[in-house]
């Protein structure tokens, strides 16, 4: 591009044609408008490469926000996954926990019932054979009272014959008449 200055400075030949002082106050005339003309260019080239350098800029925040973004939609998209897994993983975790509780609370209640059971059994063992021990002893008892029931028997039988036996009778006649005879001797003393 021509500049102003070179307009100034620029000679041309002299011949026959136009007049040189108006065409001299024309070119003078030229590089005026045309230096304002060159100012302006160069002041919009200076904006125009502000407002590009700013465009650029701003585009690459766009570009940067649009990263942000699609970074930000991914990284929430992640954010919601894990969040499901860990939440599943948690669900998992506590339903497995649950279960394994469950299974000690059934071990520990059949461990319970099956001690429960065998003290019962063994209780039971032990009263069954307490209580055959007294049966053994109620058998005892009963033959031993049979045993002494029939022995008295015997002992009072024996006892019945003796008194039975006349001979007892007359020693408690003789005896009996002495002492009717002591009273009546007793009674007529007393009289005189």
């Amino acid at each position: 591009m021509i500049t102003p200055v070179e307009v100034l400075g620029k000679e041309l030949k002299r011949g026959f044609g136009y007049k040189a002082v108006e065409v001299d106050e024309f070119l003078e005339d030229l590089a005026k408008d045309y230096e304002s003309v060159y100012k302006e260019n160069n002041e919009l080239k200076e904006k125009v490469s502000a407002l590009t350098e700013n465009l650029n800029h701003y585009r690459t925040i766009e570009e940067s926000l649009k990263k942000a973004l699609v970074l930000a939609e991914q990284t929430s998209k992640e954010t919601m996954e894990n969040a499901v897994k860990a939440a599943e993983n948690v669900e998992a975790e506590a339903r497995q926990k649950a279960e394994e509780e469950l299974r000690k609370a059934k071990q520990e209640a059949e461990q319970i019932r099956n001690s429960a059971k065998e003290d019962f059994e063994e209780e039971k063992n032990q009263h069954t054979a307490e209580m055959e021990r007294y049966k053994g002893l109620i058998r005892k008892l009963e033959s031993d009272y049979c045993s002494y029931k029939a022995k008295m028997k015997q002992i009072i039988g024996a006892q019945m014959e003796i008194l039975d036996n006349p001979v007892y009778e007359m020693e408690f006649e003789v005896e009996e008449k002495e002492e009717t005879k002591r009273q009546e001797e007793n009674n007529g003393e007393s009289e005189s």
